[in-house]
C-alpha cells in the first residue's frame, strides 16, 4: 500500500507541474491520467472523508428543522412567467449551470489529507452544488431551491465533469481564462442535449468565475505579467458573445475573481511543511520565492484584472432584454483571517492549505446571494459568518439585481 502510496504522489505531483504549462482542458492524457487516480482514491481512501471533516471543524453547523428558511418565499416566483431578465424573481429561475475552475469544480472541500484533493465534491461548490440543503450545505441552487424546486441543473454528488452528477457545472481544475470560451460553447451544448431544458422558454442563471490559476502559475510566466489582462478581456468578450448569442432569456452572474494578496500575508502563519510545499508548487507565481520581489506588481495586477472583469461585464453589448451580465463582488477582497501561534485554524481550507473547505463555501455562497438582491454600487465585498446577514427579496425591491432595475 505504501508503495502504491509513494507512486500516486509522485505522479500526482507532476501532474501539478504540468498543469503550470498547460491546462487540463488542453491535456486529454493529463485528463485521463487523473481520471483514474481520483477513481483509485474513491475506492481507497474516500470512505467516511466527510465524517472526517465534520470532526475536523471543516463543516458548517447544521441548520436545525424547527428553523424556517431565512426568507419569506411565498412572493418569490411571478404569478405570469416574466419576458425580461430585469423583471426575474428568483423562483424564476429554471435552469442554473456554473462555469470556473477547481473552486466550482468543488476540489477538496471535505479533504482531510492530501489524497483526498483528487475528489471533486461538486454537490457541495458554493456555485453550483445541489446536494442535501441549505440546512446541511448553503449553496446558490440550495437557495434557489427553496424558491423553485423544480430548478434543475444543479450538481448532485462527487464526480467529474462527464459524468451525470456534474449535470450543469462544467468547471475544470486547473482552468484558466482562456478555457473559457470552450466551455461557454461545451455548456451550451449540454443544456441542449439536456431533454428537460427547453432553451428558448426557459430562464437560466450561470455562474462565471475563473482567475485564480491565471494568478498562481501563469502571471510570472510571460516577460510582464501585465500581457495577461488585454488576452483576458479578449476571452471574456469572446465567451460572453456565445453565451449571448446561443442561450436567449439568460442571466450571468460574473463573479470578481479574488485578489490572493491575503493568501500571501496569512501563509507566513501556515506554519506546517505541508502547506508551504503544496502552496509553493500549486500557486509558485505568488508563494514562490524566487518571485516574491515582484508580489507587489502581481497584486497591482490582480486589482487591475478586477477592474476589468467589471469593465466587459457592463459594456452594452451584453445588457438586453433577454440577457444580461451582474457582477458579483462579494469574495472579490477573501480574507480569512488565521490565529497567530503554532496551531494555526486551518479549517476554512482544505487539506492543501489553499483550496476552501465546506464551511468556507457557505460562507462564499451567503456572500454572492446577498449580492444578487443588492443594489449596483452597494454591493458587499466583507466575508461574514454564514446567516450573520442573509438577503431576502421584498414587496419593494421583488427582483434579482441588474442594471436596469437596481434603483428601482
Amino acid at each position: 500500500m505504501m508503495d502504491k502510496l509513494w507512486l500516486f504522489l509522485l505522479l500526482q505531483l507532476l501532474f501539478v507541474l504540468s498543469a503550470s504549462q498547460k491546462t487540463n482542458l488542453d491535456s486529454p492524457i493529463n485528463l485521463e491520467t487523473y481520471r483514474i487516480f481520483r477513481n483509485w482514491i474513491l475506492r481507497n481512501f474516500a470512505k467516511n472523508e466527510r465524517v472526517r471533516a465534520q470532526h475536523e471543524g471543516k463543516l458548517q453547523q447544521e441548520i436545525s428543522e424547527d428553523i424556517p428558511f431565512p426568507c419569506n418565499v411565498t412572493n418569490g416566483k411571478s404569478p405570469i412567467v416574466p419576458d425580461s431578465v430585469h423583471r426575474l424573481r428568483p423562483g424564476d429561475i429554471d435552469v442554473i449551470a456554473a462555469m470556473g475552475d477547481s473552486l466550482t469544480a468543488g476540489i477538496g472541500i471535505f479533504a482531510t489529507n492530501l489524497l483526498e484533493l483528487s475528489i471533486e465534491n461538486r454537490g457541495a461548490s458554493f456555485t453550483i452544488g445541489g446536494e442535501k440543503s441549505w440546512r446541511t450545505y448553503l449553496t446558490l441552487p440550495n437557495i434557489f431551491k427553496e424558491f423553485n424546486p423544480r430548478l434543475i441543473g444543479y450538481a448532485l454528488g462527487d464526480g467529474q465533469t462527464y459524468e451525470s452528477t456534474s449535470q450543469l457545472n462544467v468547471g475544470e481544475i486547473n482552468a484558466i481564462s482562456r478555457d473559457m470560451p470552450f466551455m461557454a460553447k461545451y455548456l451550451i451544448t449540454r443544456m441542449k442535449r439536456d431533454t428537460r431544458i427547453d432553451i428558448k422558454k426557459h430562464w437560466k442563471f450561470i455562474s462565471l468565475f475563473i482567475g485564480a490559476n491565471d494568478f498562481c502559475s501563469h502571471m510570472c510566466v510571460p516577460s510582464s505579467p501585465w500581457s495577461i489582462l488585454e488576452k483576458h478581456r479578449i476571452d471574456l468578450i469572446n465567451t460572453f458573445r456565445i453565451l449571448r448569442d446561443n442561450l436567449p432569456r439568460t442571466l450571468v452572474s460574473l463573479i470578481i475573481a479574488p485578489n490572493l494578496k491575503e493568501y500571501v500575508i496569512t501563509s507566513k502563519k501556515r506554519n506546517l511543511l505541508k502547506c508551504y510545499i503544496v502552496t509553493t508548487i500549486g500557486c509558485s507565481c505568488l508563494f514562490g520565492l524566487q518571485f516574491q520581489d515582484r508580489r507587489q506588481e502581481y497584486y497591482e495586477v490582480m486589482s487591475r484584472w478586477q477592474k476589468l472583469q467589471e469593465e466587459v461585464a457592463n459594456y452594452p453589448e451584453f445588457n438586453r432584454k433577454d440577457f444580461t451580465i451582474i457582477v458579483s463582488p462579494g469574495i472579490s477582497n477573501i480574507k480569512i483571517t488565521l490565529p497567530e501561534g503554532e496551531s494555526s485554524d486551518l479549517s476554512y481550507f482544505s487539506a492543501d492549505c489553499f483550496h476552501i473547505s465546506q464551511k468556507t463555501h457557505a460562507i462564499f455562497a451567503n456572500a454572492l446571494w446577498n449580492n444578487l438582491l443588492q443594489p449596483i454600487g452597494n454591493k458587499t465585498t466583507t466575508l461574514l459568518p454564514v446567516f450573520e446577514t442573509f438577503l431576502c427579496p421584498t414587496s419593494k425591491r421583488p427582483y434579482l439585481v441588474t442594471r436596469e432595475n437596481s434603483q428601482i
